[in-house]
């Protein structure tokens, strides 16, 4: 691929497509080391968590390039629904949004907007990639970044779940998720999302999400937090230390 261009399509989009599964890590903060040496796990995603975890505007940007440059894609749970926020996040080079605290088509219609450019969305443009500087070729470059960008939006709440069969029909939206803490609070079950009413919940909504022509992320994404990796990892080759704590 050349200096001037863009990949021409998004790997999950076909990933959806093809029905295969896409696996990847999940940061929460910083950590271009440990990134790149997971990469030899052949990891195909990057998902930096803008809405609980601190990454700055140019700790975006570095994470975005450093996970293109291993082969893999970088995603993002912006901070909140608004064209600030999602404009930020893709004009530091983030190829898949997330969307979080959705609850009605107008809400997902909010998103697509702000994340592809017309003739789809509205999203604004800053001329932040140095691939978009040819203003000859303006037009087609465009075109191929609503073709390499995804969206997903989060099911938190009941209003979400009872607006999902119109949040999934949405055009542009690729593919849905839940925010399995947040739901589980607002079902009246906080801390205990694997409540049988919240599993439920979430089972009948997806089916519904699927009805609809759309995939639901854990259908075809696994992914590790890097604390659970890490404390892993410890366990794994210094084990539990001998005695009650504090010794």
């Amino acid at each position: 691929m050349g200096r001037m261009e863009l990949a021409e399509e998004s790997l999950i989009r076909r990933a959806i497509a093809d029905r295969r599964t896409l696996r990847g890590l999940h940061l929460l903060y910083p950590a271009p080391r440990i990134v790149e040496v997971l990469s030899n796990l052949r990891l195909d995603f990057l998902y930096l968590d803008g809405e609980h975890g601190c990454f700055s505007g140019a700790e975006l940007a570095q994470h975005a390039a450093l996970a293109e440059s291993l082969g893999m894609t970088p995603i993002a749970r912006v901070p909140d629904n608004t064209r600030a926020a999602i404009t930020h996040f893709l004009d530091r080079g983030l190829r898949g949004i997330v969307v979080p605290h959705v609850e009605s088509e107008a809400d997902a219609r909010r998103a697509v907007a702000a994340t592809y450019f017309a003739p789809l969305g509205d999203r604004s443009y800053g001329g932040a990639f140095p691939q978009g500087q040819d203003k000859r070729g303006l037009e087609a470059f465009l075109l191929q970044c609503n073709a390499r960008v995804t969206l997903s939006v989060m099911i938190e709440s009941g209003a979400g779940l009872a607006a999902v069969d119109a949040i999934a029909r949405v055009e542009g939206v690729d593919y849905l998720t839940f925010g399995m803490m947040d739901l589980a609070q607002q079902l009246g079950r906080p801390g205990r999302p694997d409540h049988p009413d919240v599993q439920e919940a979430v089972k009948a909504a997806s089916a519904r999400i699927r009805a609809a022509g759309k995939a639901v992320r854990e259908d075809f994404m696994r992914f590790a937090w890097i604390d659970d990796l890490v404390y892993a990892g410890g366990l794994a080759t210094i084990g539990k230390p001998e005695g009650p704590a504090g010794d």
